[in-house]
């Protein structure tokens, strides 16, 4: 599965407006936002963009499903190194680790109903 990644975004001159004009004009960066991303500019560099609503949550669905592939492929990868050495086991708080291992020791188990639990 390949994945093609740009270094950085691509846009055009239109698309980059410094911000003293954004702030005057910003009904109209709005309105641009819904095609195409805008870009503020200042001090010649860009520092913030503008962009669809439909677009950010989009982008952000992806980013989740990444993180989650990402964590699902740590844990495939983990699981593969315990079965090729079964007499290295790990604790579950080593596994965990300190944090996460403390969150989960929290965790009322009442707290969750049997409908939920065995959904």
């Amino acid at each position: 599965m390949a994945v093609d990644v740009m270094d950085k975004p691509r846009f055009n001159v239109d698309q980059v407006i410094p911000a003293s004009v954004a702030s005057r004009r910003f009904g109209e960066v709005r309105k641009n936002a819904k095609t195409l991303p805008q870009f503020i500019s200042e001090n010649n560099r860009i520092d913030s963009v503008i962009l669809d609503y439909h677009q950010y949550e989009k982008m952000y669905r992806e980013l989740e499903m990444l993180r989650e592939l990402s964590w699902e492929m740590s844990i495939a990868q983990r699981l593969k190194q315990a079965d090729a050495n079964p007499n290295h086991r790990h604790s579950l708080q080593e596994v965990m680790g300190e944090e996460e291992f403390e969150d989960f020791r929290k965790i009322d188990p009442n707290s969750i109903s049997d409908e939920d639990l065995f959904e």
